[in-house]
């Protein structure tokens, strides 16, 4: 399963895959963010709940959250019968995506992902609800299939559980040794998801209509639940379970483990029973089956307003918990547990993990490179197989140049990095073509979604890279003439420097460790370091000199 989720675009928080950083209006350099690790915000547009959490990727290649925030949006109240989502939750669910959408920017996002489930997925006007999301916040929400979604289920328990082994969390020396499988339970508002899986895949991947918030609206009409109500939703559970349960039974996993929000509410309720204080020293993920038995009967003979007021039961949930566990009920009765673990892992850590994933090269580029900027530079270079070894050679001596030079040049940090980031990103044009591959690289510059940038910066990036070789800037240029006086000059300063730089490596092998410069009021004497006979280097450096010499109008003298 690989999905590419669309890019951000970097004036707003769009959703996909880029940075969030705006670029300034008044088109000046912005203030470089704080350099961290990549960080990705995942919202599970959830029949009952809107969850998002936001994590930052470390450099053990795992994530921790930053932020983790729930809104009971009720996007699928009476959608999952009368297959019609309603105005007033289509609005609300819009008005929290963007209270989501801000979140997520001001921790410094650089991918928003953003999944629907069922209750989107099988009304007939969900389609409407995507294009609202797409139009007015700009936010491309993917609807994912019911097996899609057990798959997301899956990579996230299996990150956080050891599916093959059947630990008792209670068992002062578990056998570690037996081996087996796992059978998962995600009971959401409108399906459940029952997985059967090792730690190397899952076995089976079943999604069945069978959500708590759905069976509620379709059966529970009764407050308390009556006899004739629970008889119907029970029997249907039976019925819609019965080719599942078979399957299940032959792959005879060791372990149930549960996730989610109906069952981390009716875990939380059933160790709270024990009092406040056994339930702080409690595993509240662990649920004993005469526990969840003495649960049940209560919450089927509690009215609403009374079960509103059950501890550790989130009261938005009060109405549909009396089905979503009838489910697990079927479960216990069918299959040989004592206990269910319940997992704080689920679908949006599932979207993360899938994202790592299908990302793998960037996830990786992201620890190498906290810094948003820098990361995008090196991913546009590594896009178009550039020579990386070559371009952060180059990048290297430019900076020599520009930093032994300060007192001739003027410029400060800010030239440097486009400086710097032009070197490394001169030679992309190759990705084209050889010939013109400075124009080339200039385009690629332009328009290669590169993150946090202006969309001045990008023009003079472009520039700077694109006089690397060749002639200098002429009237007949039109990007260079689409300059301003002073960005003209700056290019001309920065590039001058950068064609020197890239002749010292014309071999492409860093044969130029390092160079000194010696500034006179007639010239200016570039004297370098090299491993082996530098004859290729010096040739090719010489003849890059003419720029540099129009501009700060002295003689460029290169020696050994």
């Amino acid at each position: 399963m690989k999905r590419t989720p669309p890019r951000l675009s970097t004036a707003r928080l769009r959703g996909g895959h880029r940075t969030v950083e705006p670029r300034p209006e008044n088109g000046k350099s912005r203030i470089p963010a704080t350099p961290h690790g990549l960080r990705i915000a995942a919202i599970d547009i959830g029949t009952n709940s809107l969850h998002m959490i936001v994590v930052e990727v470390t450099p053990n290649l795992a994530f921790k959250t930053l932020s983790s925030d729930k809104d009971p949006t009720h996007l699928g109240d009476g959608a999952l019968v009368k297959r019609r989502l309603t105005s007033r939750a289509i609005h609300y669910t819009l008005d929290a995506l963007t209270r989501y959408q801000k979140i997520a920017k001001g921790l410094d996002a650089d991918v928003l992902l953003a999944y629907a489930t069922s209750a989107v997925r099988e009304s007939s006007n969900g389609g409407d609800f995507v294009d609202l999301a797409r139009q007015r916040l700009k936010l491309p929400v993917q609807v994912i299939s019911a097996r899609e979604e057990a798959h997301l289920i899956y990579l996230a328990v299996r990150s956080a559980i050891d599916l093959n082994n059947h630990v008792d969390i209670h068992d002062d020396h578990p056998a570690r040794d037996s081996r087996g499988c796992s059978l998962i339970l995600d009971i959401g508002g409108g399906s459940a998801e029952l997985i059967v899986a090792t730690n190397e895949r899952p076995l089976l991947l079943d999604s069945q209509p069978l959500g708590a918030s759905r069976l509620a609206q379709q059966f529970l009409h009764s407050d308390p639940v009556s006899n004739k109500d629970l008889a119907a939703l029970e029997s249907h559970i039976k019925k819609s379970l019965k080719p599942t349960l078979q399957q299940i039974r032959e792959l005879a996993p060791r372990r149930l483990i549960g996730t989610s929000g109906t069952l981390e509410n009716l875990a939380a309720m059933a160790a709270l029973r024990h009092g406040e204080s056994a339930a702080r020293h409690r595993l509240l993920t662990h649920m004993a089956r005469d526990d969840f038995d003495a649960l049940y009967k209560q919450l089927r003979k509690l009215p609403l307003k009374e079960r509103r007021r059950l501890p550790g039961l989130d009261p938005d949930r009060a109405a549909q918990i009396p089905a979503g566990a009838a489910v697990l009920d079927h479960l216990f009765d069918k299959l040989p547990f004592t206990h269910i673990d319940v997992c704080d892992r689920a679908l949006r850590e599932g979207m993360i993990i899938d994202y790592m994933h299908t990302h793998w090269p960037k996830i990786k580029l992201s620890v190498q490179y906290p810094d948003p900027r820098r990361r995008s530079v090196f991913e546009l270079g590594r896009r178009c197989n550039f020579d990386e070894k070559h371009a952060s050679h180059v990048a290297a001596l430019s900076l020599q140049l520009f930093d032994s030079l300060q007192k001739l040049h003027g410029l400060s940090r800010p030239e440097r990095e486009l400086l710097e980031f032009a070197a490394i990103l001169h030679d992309i044009g190759w990705h084209i073509g050889h010939s013109g591959h400075h124009k080339h690289s200039a385009y690629l510059i332009k328009n290669g979604d590169l993150e946090g940038f202006s969309p001045h910066e990008l023009d003079l990036l472009a520039n700077i890279a694109r006089y690397h070789r060749k002639s200098p800037p002429k009237k007949s240029h039109p990007d260079f003439q689409a300059l301003d006086p002073s960005s003209q000059l700056l290019v001309r300063k920065l590039a001058s420097l950068l064609r020197i730089a890239d002749g010292l490596d014309r071999g492409h092998y860093a044969n130029v460790q390092s160079l000194a410069t010696r500034t006179t009021a007639a010239s200016v004497t570039i004297r370098i370091r090299a491993q082996h006979d530098p004859a290729l280097e010096l040739w090719a450096a010489r003849h890059k000199t003419d720029m540099f010499e129009q501009t700060f109008h002295r003689h460029a003298v290169i020696k050994t």
